[in-house]
């Protein structure tokens, strides 16, 4: 039945597309590439062919189809990969056993009823008059409530833990999603009471927890103005940007990403029709998450509360930002709009949505923010200020990884302080060799690396399978013993007694009876395909013709230079042993070879 269901959503999903979600591919003649997203490379060797519905990094040597590359990305199990998929291709999985379902999706199914029972208590139960009563002073419509799916956590010990009880789920599954709490003597109550909900949708849409906020500010005993998910198998905060389900498709389509603090600030911006707006939930942005956002765009806007700014965490998340070379800027909302006092986006927003958008057209880029800041802070014309004024700028410049963005600022620092550029450059040297700047190390997957002979043959087999033309003449000149990967040569011995046999070459015969005889080699074939596609496309017959050439002079002489390492270590066993006869019969191939070597 999986089978069946998998082949079904790969019949219903082009790889070229699902890819383009995440990374940009450019066509490469029939296939696609782009630097590979699972190791640091500058050249790009990630391939992708719509045809096989297959990729292949010929870097670190990944590869797949769409649930390999989805489960790879995601850092997904491959039940969680298919029914992402799955709702990406419109299929419905069949029901499975609870007992059988992975711990991931019975915590996601747990977490999506609870929503659903928090909506329909805010829309229809005679409880939830406090809550409609808040949305209706904040400006949400229906169709906001419904988009963001925001409810109401009624004033209960146990509504919802019986309500899941019911649904079938066990205690130890509730408690692992977090909607309750176990008390000291072990008995369970809902986590959530009295609350509005606002559901944690990670990026593929997928309600993953709560945060639920206070509607009585005077009750006693109710804990803080928000309550949030504890960390669980699905709900990991550093994962997770607020909205970035909603706003990844506007962030692409305007190459930026607009940050704010809470909630509701993006609710609010969404609902005014400014969509590429995420939140980072009161946190600096993380490695992760500002990962996950270069997917979509390498630029960030940031809108953060004056005082937070400034702050270390703050400053910790836009220091990650540029060591990932991603292009920063500071929104800064207006004091008062119309006599009304700004705190905060949603504020902004509910004067009129043109002030909010407003300020994001005139965000400052990151450097320029802090140079206005630092000049503000000190009188440039005081000795001891100037040098305060370097010391923290100079700080701030050694975190941008672009030089000559670097340069610029180092320019128009020297310009502001009135120093000569060559002094304030010598001062910035001195600071990088002294200094530990606090840099976030970026470490990618170290690929495995192909000998030279392997990768010339993994070439060779891929011009010959492309361009068949070509074939009689590789068979004539190249031995099987060239060949040294045991899966390249056993392609090889089967594509020699093919062409020998129908003295022709069919790509999709040849396939076929391999595929009979090993799935493995057969998906080895469409790896060279797409090589051939990476590395040759756009070759002219005459360049094909003497690429081969080449690499069959070169795969020669790899094996020569091979066996004359190998005979000079037996000529040195020969010398020990004194053994003349071996000696002289060695030196005479030694010497042959040598001869072929000099005339390839």
């Amino acid at each position: 039945m999986i089978n069946s269901q998998t082949d079904e959503i790969k019949s219903k999903l082009d790889i070229v597309d699902i890819i383009s979600e995440y990374i940009q591919l450019k066509q490469a003649g029939a296939n696609w590439k782009a630097p590979c997203p699972f190791h640091n490379e500058k050249s790009p060797s990630f391939m992708v062919s719509r045809d096989k519905q297959i990729f292949h990094c010929f870097g670190c040597g990944e590869g797949g189809d769409i649930f390999t590359f989805v489960q790879k990305i995601e850092n997904i199990d491959f039940p969680e990969a298919l029914n992402l998929l799955a709702q990406k291709a419109g299929v419905k999985l069949h029901k499975t056993d609870p007992a059988m379902a992975s711990q991931k999706t019975k915590l996601m199914d747990i977490c999506r009823m609870s929503a659903e029972f928090f909506h329909k208590a805010l829309l229809s139960s005679k409880e939830g008059q406090i809550a409609r009563d808040y949305i209706a002073k904040r400006r949400l419509t229906p169709e906001t409530l419904e988009e963001f799916k925001i409810g109401y956590a009624p004033d209960s010990w146990d509504l919802l833990l019986n309500l899941l009880r019911k649904k079938g789920f066990n205690d130890g599954d509730i408690l692992l999603s977090g909607m309750v709490v176990k008390n000291d003597r072990g008995q369970l109550y809902d986590r959530f009471r009295q609350r509005l909900m606002f559901p944690i949708f990670d990026h593929n849409s997928n309600i993953v927890g709560f945060t639920g906020r206070i509607l009585v500010e005077d009750k006693e005993n109710q804990g803080g103005k928000y309550v949030n998910t504890p960390q669980t198998l699905i709900y990991n905060k550093s994962l997770i940007a607020y909205g970035l389900d909603k706003a990844k498709s506007e962030i692409r389509k305007q190459d930026l990403a607009v940050v704010v603090e809470g909630n509701m600030d993006v609710i609010a911006s969404h609902q005014a029709g400014v969509k590429n707006v995420i939140a980072s939930s009161g946190t600096a942005l993380t490695l992760e998450q500002l990962k996950i956002l270069q997917r979509y765009t390498n630029n960030i806007a940031l809108s953060f509360d004056a005082d937070l700014a400034g702050q270390v965490a703050a400053e910790r998340g836009i220091d990650t930002a540029l060591s990932l070379g991603m292009n920063i800027k500071v929104i800064t909302l207006p004091k008062d709009v119309k006599g009304k006092a700004i705190k905060d986006p949603d504020d902004c927003i509910k004067q009129g949505v043109e002030f909010w958008q407003q300020a994001i057209k005139q965000a400052k880029s990151i450097m320029q923010f802090y140079f206005d800041k630092v000049f503000d802070q000190f009188d440039k014309n005081n000795p001891q200020a100037k040098k305060e004024i370097a010391a923290k700028l100079l700080k701030q410049l050694a975190k941008l990884t672009d030089k000559v963005e670097q340069n610029h600022w180092l320019g128009n620092l020297a310009e502001r302080l009135d120093v000569p550029l060559n002094i304030l450059r010598e001062t910035f040297d001195n600071y990088l060799n002294k200094a530990t700047v606090n840099k976030t190390e970026i470490k990618f997957e170290q690929p495995s690396r192909k000998s030279r002979e392997d990768l010339l043959a993994d070439q060779l087999l891929a011009l010959a399978l492309k361009y068949p033309e070509n074939l009689g003449y590789i068979i004539d000149h190249v031995e099987k013993e060239i060949v040294i990967d045991p899966k390249l040569a056993r392609i090889y011995t089967e594509l020699v007694l093919y062409y020998n046999k129908n003295n022709q070459f069919v790509y999709s015969e040849f396939e076929k009876l391999l595929s009979e005889q090993d799935k493995e080699l057969s998906n080895l074939l469409g790896t060279l395909m797409l090589l051939a596609d990476k590395d040759f496309f756009d070759f002219t017959e005459e360049k094909i013709k003497s690429e081969i050439i080449n690499i069959i002079k070169e795969l020669k002489k790899n094996l020569i230079s091979q066996k004359l390492k190998q005979i000079q270590k037996l000529l040195v066993e020969a010398e020990k042993n004194k053994d003349q006869k071996q000696i002289e019969e060695l030196a005479k191939d030694f010497s042959a070879l040598s001869e072929i070597f000099q005339i390839l």
